[in-house]
C-alpha cells in the first residue's frame, strides 16, 4: 500500500467526532475543577446536547465523501452520514432522558454524559470504517463505555449483575471477532473491507479459513445486535440498566452495527457459500421467533422490550439477507428506514417507561401499567402508540418498516422469510396489547405518580410526532435512505 500524507481536508473529516469527544470532557473537567461537586444536571444535559448539535450540522456543512481516506480505514459516505445523524439523534434523546432519571441523575451526570459521548464517538467510527481494525477500534469504544454506563446506574443489585454479564459476554465476542480479523488477514493479505469483497468469490471456493473468519466476524457482530443464539445477555442487560441506558443500547447500538451489516454485505461478505447464506437465514426465523415467543410470559415491561428487540434483529436480517446478493438497493434502504424507523418507537417507549420508574426498582411490571390510559392520558395515549407501532399497525412508521422490509425479502425471492416475518408480527401482537390492555382495562392496585420532567415529555412528544408523520410520508425518509446505500449497493 502506497501511504500519503494526510491533508488538512481529510482531518477536517474528524471533526464532529472530535467535537463530540470534547464536548464529553466538559462537564467531567468542571465537576473536578470543582472539588468534585457536581455541575447542575441541566447544564450537563445542555453541554452535552450542544456538541451533539454541533456535530450534526459540521456533519451536514462537510456533507459526504464516496471515496476512503486515512489511507483507505474510513469511508465518510452517505449512508454513514446518514448513520451518525441517527446516532447524534438518539443520544440527544438518551440525554434528555437521563436529565430527571432516577437511576443517572444526582451525582453521576457528569460522568454519564462523558461515557454516553464516548460511545457516540465509537459508533460514528463504526459507521466510517472500512477497514477492519478500525471497525475493531470503533466497536471497543462504544462498548467499553457501555459496560461502565450500565453499572453506573443508582440501583446495585441489578445494574452491577448486568454490567458484569455484557461485560464478560462482550469480550467474549470481540475476542472472536479480532480472531476473524486475523483469519481474514491471514487469508487475504489486508484488513480493508472493500479489498477484502473483491477476493471474496474465490476465497469462498478454495479458503476454509476465510470461511471461518467470515463466520467468526458475523459472530462477533451478531452479538452486539443480539442475533439468536447471542441474544441471552439482552433481557438481562436492559432490566438491569439505567432506563436511558437501555434505550440508547436498543437503538444507537443497533443502528451502527447493522449499519456494519450493510457494509459488510454489500462487499458480499455472507454470499458465494450456500452453506452460510442458508444459516444466517435459519438465524433471521429463529431470531425472530424466539424474541417474540420469549416475550409472551414476561412481566417485567423493560424484559418485553429486551425480547422485542431480538425480534426486530430479525426482523432487519431477512433485510440484510435480501440486501447480500442483490444488485438493487431496496433491500439495503429498507434495513436502514426499518433501523431508523425502530429508533424513534423504541425511544417513545422508553421514554414512558422512564417516567413511570419512580423509584429505582420499582414500577417496572405490566401491572405497574394498570389504569395509566385514565389517570394519566397523555402517557397512556404516547404508550399505546408506540406499542402499535412496534408491532407494525397502520398508520405509524413501524407498519411502513415492515412493509419495506418484508417487500424487499419478496422482491429478491425471500418469500418464505417475509411470511415468516409477518406470522411473528401477528404473534409479537398479544403481548404488545398485554401492556394496551392493562392500561385501559385494569384497576391499578397502587397509585403511579409519573416523574417530572420535561425533557423526557418532549421525547415522548418528538417521538410521537415522527412515528406518524413518517407513518404517513414515509417517503420523505425512505427516499434519503435509499440514497444512501446506492453508492454501495451493486458494485
Amino acid at each position: 500500500m502506497e501511504f500519503t500524507p494526510v491533508g488538512i481536508a481529510e482531518s477536517l473529516l474528524l471533526l464532529p467526532m472530535t467535537i463530540v469527544f470534547l464536548f464529553a470532557c466538559i462537564p467531567i473537567t468542571l465537576k473536578v475543577l470543582n472539588n468534585n461537586k457536581e455541575p447542575s444536571n441541566l447544564l450537563t444535559v445542555i453541554i452535552g446536547c450542544l456538541g451533539l448539535f454541533l456535530a450534526a450540522v459540521l456533519t451536514r456543512i462537510q456533507g459526504a465523501h464516496g471515496d476512503p481516506v486515512f489511507f483507505g480505514s474510513l469511508i465518510f459516505d452517505k449512508m454513514a452520514v446518514m448513520i451518525n445523524y441517527g446516532v447524534l439523534m438518539v443520544a440527544v434523546f438518551t440525554l434528555f432522558m437521563s436529565h430527571r432519571n432516577v437511576n443517572t441523575t444526582g451525582q453521576s451526570l457528569a460522568e454519564h454524559t462523558f461515557l454516553i459521548l464516548s460511545s457516540v464517538t465509537g459508533m460514528m467510527i463504526l459507521a466510517s470504517a472500512a477497514e477492519l481494525m478500525v471497525l475493531f477500534v470503533g466497536l471497543e469504544l462504544m462498548s467499553l463505555a457501555l459496560y461502565v454506563l450500565i453499572a453506573l446506574g443508582h440501583e446495585q443489585k441489578f445494574s452491577k449483575e448486568a454490567a458484569f454479564k455484557y461485560f464478560i459476554l462482550g469480550s467474549f465476542a470481540s475476542a472472536l471477532l479480532l480472531y476473524g480479523i486475523a483469519f481474514a488477514f491471514g487469508s487475504t493479505g489486508t484488513t480493508q473491507i472493500h479489498t477484502i469483497g473483491t477476493m471474496v468469490p474465490n476465497l469462498m471456493a478454495t479458503s476454509k479459513m476465510f470461511i471461518l473468519a467470515v463466520t467468526l466476524i458475523f459472530v462477533g457482530v451478531a452479538f452486539k445486535t443480539s442475533i439468536f443464539p447471542f441474544h441471552a445477555w439482552t433481557p438481562d442487560v436492559y432490566q438491569g440498566a439505567p432506563t436511558p441506558v437501555s434505550a440508547f443500547m436498543a437503538t444507537g447500538v443497533k443502528l451502527v452495527m447493522f449499519g456494519v451489516f450493510l457494509r459488510l454485505a454489500s462487499e458480499h461478505f455472507f454470499s458465494n457459500n450456500p452453506m452460510m447464506t442458508m444459516a444466517i437465514e435459519v438465524l433471521a426465523v429463529l431470531t425472530m421467533t424466539v424474541g417474540n415467543i420469549s416475550a409472551l410470559g414476561q412481566e417485567n415491561i423493560k424484559r418485553i422490550v429486551a425480547y422485542s428487540s431480538v425480534a426486530h434483529a430479525g426482523y432487519m436480517l431477512i433485510g440484510v439477507i435480501a440486501a447480500t446478493n442483490s444488485s438493487s438497493p431496496d433491500a439495503a434502504g429498507a434495513v436502514l428506514f426499518y433501523l431508523l424507523s425502530y429508533s424513534v418507537m423504541n425511544l417513545g417507549a422508553f421514554a414512558v417507561i422512564s417516567l413511570i420508574e419512580k423509584e429505582e426498582r420499582g414500577h417496572q411490571n405490566i401491572s405497574d401499567y394498570a389504569g395509566l390510559g385514565f389517570k394519566h392520558p397523555y402517557l397512556g395515549v404516547a404508550m399505546t402508540v408506540f406499542m402499535l407501532a412496534l408491532a407494525g399497525m397502520p398508520p405509524t412508521i413501524g407498519f411502513i418498516g415492515k412493509f419495506y422490509i418484508f417487500s424487499a425479502a419478496i422482491k429478491e425471492g425471500y418469500t418464505g422469510l417475509a411470511i415468516v416475518g409477518v406470522i411473528n408480527s401477528l404473534i409479537s401482537a398479544y403481548y404488545y396489547l398485554r401492556v394496551i390492555v392493562n392500561m385501559y382495562m385494569k384497576e391499578p392496585t397502587h397509585a403511579v405518580v409519573p416523574a417530572k420532567s420535561v425533557l423526557t415529555r418532549a421525547v415522548i412528544a418528538a417521538s410521537l410526532a415522527l412515528t406518524f408523520v413518517y407513518g404517513i410520508i414515509s417517503t420523505q425518509l425512505y427516499q434519503p435512505a435509499l440514497r444512501s446505500v446506492q453508492a454501495i449497493i451493486g458494485k
